[in-house]
């Protein structure tokens, strides 16, 4: 190996993402989990089913990153239900190549009464959930 090679190599990995105030870092056994940021809510009505789906879209800062949506546990029903966005790199292992995501979900069990209430990193938008 050349020097370059060595000097490059020894250079250290890239930073995590800030830690965000809206939810909490999460560490497990399996690697790391936190929130990352979306770019777009969408609700659609699907008839031929008869439920509103979900779908959220961005774009993850690691490219074996995986993303999943987590809901927050309420006793009643809360007017919009809380759900944050979650990717989580297992292993420590980290490949820095930003890529696109979307998650989609039927929206029949965490809906509020009134909607949705989407979490990231640094943001949050609720959407109401018209009723049919």
């Amino acid at each position: 190996m050349t020097a370059g090679a060595i000097a490059a190599a020894a250079q250290p990995l890239p930073e995590r993402l800030p830690a965000p105030g809206l939810v909490q870092r999460a560490w497990s056994l399996a690697g790391e989990c936190y929130p990352i940021d979306f770019t777009d809510v969408e609700i659609q009505w699907y008839a031929g089913r008869g439920v509103y789906q979900l779908t959220v879209r961005g774009v993850k800062p690691y490219t074996n990153m995986e993303v999943s949506l987590s809901h927050e546990a309420y006793n009643g029903r809360p007017a919009y239900w809380r759900t944050a966005v979650i990717g989580c790199v297992k292993n420590g292992l980290l490949m820095p190549l930003a890529t696109p995501y979307y998650i989609t979900m039927n929206l029949d069990q965490f809906v509020g009464s009134r909607g949705v209430e989407i979490v990231g990193a640094s943001r949050s938008v609720r959407r109401p959930v018209p009723r049919t």
